[in-house]
């Protein structure tokens, strides 16, 4: 539970505004989602695999008072179209990270926050600002 605090502690510096739309790859039990809606995100989402953490999230949203913010979805992240978020948060696994580096840079502009979590992005592709 600890990699849990240190990453949302992290969304106090992102830029959200109005505008600012959130995904959370791979979004499990939704907590990152729920604060990224807390801290000031409009439209903060989240993509799973397993059904039954997809209903989970949306009912921790529910509860939670955030739910006109957020948005859970099943979907694939490999299939999934993340060219209109702004702020991307991934905690993959090492295994993952060098092609979801490459979708990353593929799909996305280049003023878009991407927090990885546990491992770092591909260094051949990216480079810290």
């Amino acid at each position: 539970k600890q990699w849990y605090q240190r990453r949302v502690r992290g969304f106090q510096e992102l830029r959200a505004s109005p505008a600012s739309k959130f995904i959370d790859l791979g979004s499990g039990d939704g907590r990152v989602v729920i604060e990224a809606a807390r801290q000031g995100f409009t439209q903060a989402h989240g993509i799973e695999l397993n059904v039954w953490l997809v209903l989970y999230s949306r009912w921790k949203s529910l509860t939670s008072g955030t739910s006109g913010r957020t948005q859970f979805r099943r979907a694939d992240l490999w299939k999934y179209d993340l060219s209109s978020y702004n702020t991307i948060v991934v905690f993959g696994g090492e295994s993952m990270m060098a092609d979801i580096s490459r979708k990353l840079k593929e799909e996305t502009r280049p003023n878009t926050d991407i927090i990885s979590c546990r491992f770092p992005l591909d260094e051949r592709l990216w480079t810290a600002d």
